[in-house]
């Protein structure tokens, strides 16, 4: 399967692009592989572009009260990432490989920016997924104390 393929139909986070930014991601897309352990995003790091989780896991490390605790493991299909891109805000949580030859395509954050400019309803759907992770993120949180 074609890195193409495989963001058109892979990954419901891009549901309904078009072959042509399909396409375009994928001749931006860069491919890179961790290690189980090694830090794909680091809390509180920039973060350079969309990142689609190819194959293998990542563990997705939050800190909730004073403690960091796993918040989330993601697989392929899943992305990570958008909420800085978006709202251009540091890395909220650190992401780290959870398997060996975890692979992730990085949309650089230049052509994700470029796509979504130029295709309101693709914007609006991803402005909605960061709505509804903000919301489960701050569920994860509990309460606010006084």
């Amino acid at each position: 399967m074609t890195v193409t393929e495989f963001l058109k139909t892979h990954v419901p986070f891009l549901l309904g692009i078009t072959d042509e930014q399909a396409q375009f991601f994928a001749k931006a897309v860069e491919q890179i592989t961790y290690n189980a352990g090694h830090t794909v995003i680091f809390r509180g790091s920039t973060v350079d572009g969309l990142h689609v989780l190819a194959s293998g896991q990542v563990s997705v490390q939050a800190k909730v009260g004073k403690e960091v605790h796993q918040v989330a493991s993601l697989g392929p299909g899943d992305v990570f990432g958008e909420i800085s891109i978006i709202e251009g805000v540091v890395a909220g949580a650190t992401i780290k490989a959870a398997e060996d030859g975890t692979l992730i395509f990085m949309i650089p954050q230049e052509a994700f920016l470029k796509v979504l400019r130029s295709d309101p309803a693709m914007e609006a759907r991803v402005k909605a997924v960061i709505d509804e992770r903000k919301k489960s993120l701050e569920a994860t949180k509990g309460p606010k104390k006084a």
